[in-house]
C-alpha cells in the first residue's frame, strides 16, 4: 500500500492553556457526578481532574460527596433519568459533573437551570445538540469540553495511512450508539475520500458475544479496516477485548482505536495517543474552579485544542501483513513492538 504524504497537514498546532494564579476559595464546595455506568475513560478523566485539583491545593476546598457520585450501571439504563433528577433536586451540591453522552443528556433533561453542570468525555456535544455552538453552550448553567475535528481527523489519518477500501462499523441502533462509533463523521469522511462503509447496527447488550457476532457479519462482507468504538465490549475492565482484537487480526483487518493507546498496546494497529490525561484534567479542573469562584458556565471557553499524537503497533502490522510507510513511523509518538494486554485486562466475560 502506498502512502500519501499529507499526514502532517491534519495535525494542528497546540493552543497553550493560560491559567492564572490561585486565588483563595470563599467557602467549601460539594460536587456530585453522574455516569451511565463504569467506563475507563470516565474514571481516568475524573482521576486527572482530581490530581490537578490536589496538585494545586484546591482539593482542601472541594468535597466529592460519596452519596452524590451516581452510576446506575449499563444494565439499568432506565435508572439514569431517576438518578439525574435526584441529583438536580438536591440543594447541597455546588456543581455536578456529567460523565459521558448518556449522563449529560439525562442531566440536561432534568436541568433545574441553577446547579452548574460540567460535562466530560462526551462523544459529540454539538451533534448531540447539548450546546448551541463551539462558542456558546446556549445554557446558562452548562459547559462541556470540546475537542473539535478530533473524530474526522481519525478517519482521515487512518485512511491516508492504510488506504483501506471497506471500513466496518458496529453499533447499537440508538442515538448514543451511533455517536459512540462516530457514524456521522465516518460517513462524511468516506464521501470525501471515496471509501465504503459497511455498517452493523444490530448490537443489543454490547457483550463480547454480541460484538463478536457483529464482527463476523462485517468480516463476511469483506471489510479490510475496522474502527474500534467506545462500546462496553471494547472496555478492557468489563469485556474480553483481547478475543475481539485477535479475531480482527486473524482476518487481516486493520484497526484504528477511538480510545487510543490502551487498545493499540493491546492489539489494535493504530490510534490517537491517550496515555497522558493531564492536559484534559487540567482544562476541566480549571472550568470547575472558575465556576465555583462565580464565573457563569456558559461564559467559559469550551474548546480544548491539542496536537493529535499517534500510537502504532508494529507487531499488529506484521501479523496482518501491513508494511507501514516510513512517514507514519517517523510521525508516531508511541511505537509498540509487541502486543501487551493492559493491566486493566481483568475482565468478566459477560459484561
Amino acid at each position: 500500500m502506498s502512502h500519501k504524504r499529507a499526514l502532517f497537514s491534519l495535525i494542528f498546532l497546540v493552543v497553550p492553556l493560560a491559567f492564572g494564579l490561585r486565588p483563595a476559595m470563599s467557602q467549601h464546595y460539594t460536587i456530585g457526578s453522574l455516569e451511565g455506568g463504569s467506563f475507563w475513560l470516565f474514571s481516568d478523566t475524573l482521576k486527572a481532574v482530581k490530581q490537578f485539583l490536589d496538585a494545586e491545593q484546591w482539593s482542601t476546598d472541594i468535597t466529592f460527596a460519596a452519596d452524590a457520585q451516581r452510576s446506575p450501571g449499563w444494565e439499568q439504563p432506565h435508572l439514569l433519568e431517576q438518578e439525574a433528577q435526584a441529583l438536580m433536586n438536591r440543594d447541597d451540591l455546588d456543581l455536578i459533573i456529567a460523565m459521558g453522552t448518556d449522563a449529560t443528556r439525562a442531566l440536561l433533561e432534568a436541568n433545574n437551570h441553577h446547579t452548574p453542570i460540567v460535562a466530560m468525555a462526551v462523544s459529540d456535544p454539538i451533534g448531540s445538540k447539548f450546546v448551541a455552538s463551539a462558542e456558546d453552550s446556549g445554557i446558562d448553567n452548562f459547559t462541556v469540553r470540546l475537542d473539535l475535528d478530533r473524530f474526522p481527523r481519525m478517519f482521515e489519518i487512518f485512511h491516508q495511512v492504510v488506504e483501506f477500501e471497506r471500513l466496518g462499523l458496529i453499533f447499537p441502533d440508538t442515538q448514543s450508539g451511533r455517536q459512540f462509533t462516530n457514524l456521522a463523521e465516518a460517513r462524511s469522511v468516506a464521501a470525501q475520500r471515496g471509501f465504503e462503509i459497511i455498517e452493523y447496527a444490530g448490537l443489543t447488550d454490547e457483550s463480547t458475544q454480541d460484538c463478536r457476532a457483529g464482527l463476523d457479519d462485517l468480516i463476511q462482507q469483506g471489510i479490510d479496516a475496522f474502527f474500534i468504538p467506545s462500546l462496553v465490549c471494547f472496555d478492557w475492565q468489563q469485556s474480553d477485548v483481547d478475543t475481539l482484537l485477535s479475531h480482527l487480526r486473524d482476518a487481516g483487518v486493520a484497526t484504528f482505536a477511538r480510545n487510543g493507546s490502551q487498545d493499540v498496546m493491546g492489539g489494535a494497529l493504530m490510534g490517537f495517543s491517550t496515555v497522558d490525561f493531564s492536559r484534559r484534567g487540567q482544562f476541566l479542573a480549571q472550568m470547575i474552579i472558575n465556576i465555583l469562584q462565580g464565573t457563569s458556565p456558559r461564559s467559559l471557553n469550551m474548546v480544548d485544542t491539542g496536537i493529535p499524537k499517534i500510537s502504532f503497533n508494529l507487531a499488529v502490522a506484521h501479523e496482518i501483513g501491513f508494511n507501514p510507510p516510513f512517514d507514519i513511523l517517523a510521525a508516531t509518538d508511541e511505537l509498540y513492538q509487541d502486543i501487551i494486554l493492559p493491566d486493566a485486562n481483568q475482565y468478566s466475560h459477560s459484561p
